[in-house]
């Protein structure tokens, strides 16, 4: 009696390929886009304690941040890379920072949308502070204390996150956020959030939320002076540090 050997056929063979390349069509996407989302997420929270800690730091030596020496009306977001904002940031913030280099290149920032978005207009020009782990923050002075009088904040910190595909190139709200540096009226201390305005709330984001989607996918008023990472950070914070199922951004 003759053994018989059992073996699949080419087209079952081929049939079987064909089945696993639909799953991996299917799920590879949504598995990369889920470790991207947790990329921003991790890294927004790590900035935010590096920033956090690199204050407090400052503070310890040069007294409370509300109290710092910013730079003169003129010298401070209208022109981040004069000589008093990049004096500030030598003064309150550079021993404090461990970095792995400073840069000053010429980003290519956009909107969600693929339009060029105003921040090119002059974070460009301020110290780019790359790293260890790749992550990018670059700090904005604010000019003096007016912006703080009407306000209430005092600096824009901003970051890049790693899920780019060069370093050059930044959209708002997939791999650059942004934080501020804010004073607390009744106790006169600085804090960091990621909020623009002082009567920002998560309340106020959950009843305007259609606004701060709009928002955050292109600002809708670039004179405003609110970044669309600012509104895509507040999102991302104010949703317990995830990624809302809302964003308007593809990560």
């Amino acid at each position: 009696m003759k053994d018989k050997h059992l073996a699949f056929t080419m087209a079952e063979v081929l049939i079987t390929l064909g089945i696993i390349g639909i799953i991996a069509a299917i799920t590879i996407p949504n598995l990369m886009g889920t470790y991207r989302k947790k990329v921003v997420e991790t890294e927004l929270q790590r900035a935010f304690s590096i920033i956090s800690q690199t204050i407090r730091m400052s503070e310890v030596k040069n007294e409370n941040a509300a109290y710092w020496a910013y730079p003169s009306e003129g010298a401070g977001t209208s022109a981040p890379g004069s000589a008093q904002a990049e004096q500030f940031i030598n003064i309150y913030i550079k021993p404090y920072i461990k970095y792995l280099k400073v840069e000053k290149e010429d980003l290519d920032v956009k909107y969600a949308d693929g339009t060029p978005s105003y921040l090119a207009n002059y974070i460009n020009k301020a110290p780019q502070f790359i790293l260890a782990d790749g992550l990018f923050l670059q700090f904005m002075p604010r000019e003096n204390s007016v912006e703080a009088d009407t306000h209430g904040y005092i600096m824009n910190v901003y970051v890049g996150t790693t899920n780019m595909r060069k370093k050059e190139e930044f959209v708002e709200g997939k791999n650059l956020f942004a934080f501020t540096m804010n004073i607390d009226e009744s106790s006169g201390k600085v804090g960091l959030e990621p909020q623009h305005y002082l009567n920002w709330s998560c309340q106020k984001l959950q009843t305007n939320r259609q606004n701060f989607i709009d928002n955050c996918y292109k600002n809708q008023r670039e004179t405003s002076g609110v970044s669309s990472s600012i509104y895509c950070t507040y999102m991302i914070y104010c949703n317990n540090w995830t990624v809302p199922k809302d964003y308007p951004i593809k990560l």
